[in-house]
């Protein structure tokens, strides 16, 4: 083979390699990036009652921090809509913290403490998660961590040809 050759079988390789690329996968993601925000919700536990500091949500990624203040042991449990089963923690000491991460997505959600009888008891509430993603509250107002929750980015526009 001449080097035009060469050349030529190696263009046409890659040219059909890229045709076999779906349009838009390289921006294509399945799981939310390591950037994304993620708010936090804190959830005070004492005997028996569990109160979040918000009950309202949108869709996204969230860590709720179980603060016991009570006197005996807690934990925190929460399942809905695209949680598989139970998201749980246990054992979370009078005084002491413990996190539960969990990414929401639309629906009700019932939240509790799994310890012993403790949600027959009262430590029980429910959350609703509604509209587009991006963390309690409206965009540009404060989030329970103090920060202010994202806006939408300004539209982006495209040459014709989408380059």
């Amino acid at each position: 083979m001449n080097k035009s050759t060469i050349s030529t079988t190696v263009g046409a390789a890659l040219l059909a390699a890229g045709a076999l690329v779906p349009a838009g996968a390289a921006h294509a993601t399945t799981s939310p990036s390591p950037n994304a925000k993620t708010t936090t919700v804190t959830v005070t536990e004492k005997e028996y009652t569990l109160t979040p500091s918000m009950t309202s949500l949108k869709p996204g990624a969230y860590t709720f921090v179980a603060k016991n203040t009570g006197t005996m042991v807690h934990g925190l449990a929460i399942s809905g809509p695209g949680i598989s089963g139970t998201k749980m923690i246990t054992g979370i000491k009078p005084g002491s913290t413990g996190t539960l991460k969990v990414a929401l997505k639309s629906g009700t959600y019932q939240m509790w403490c799994p310890v012993d009888n403790h949600r027959a008891l009262g430590m029980h509430t429910q959350l609703t998660v509604a509209g587009a993603g991006g963390g309690g509250g409206a965009p540009g107002s404060p989030s329970p961590t103090g920060t202010k929750a994202p806006t939408s980015p300004a539209p982006t526009t495209s040459k014709p040809g989408g380059y």
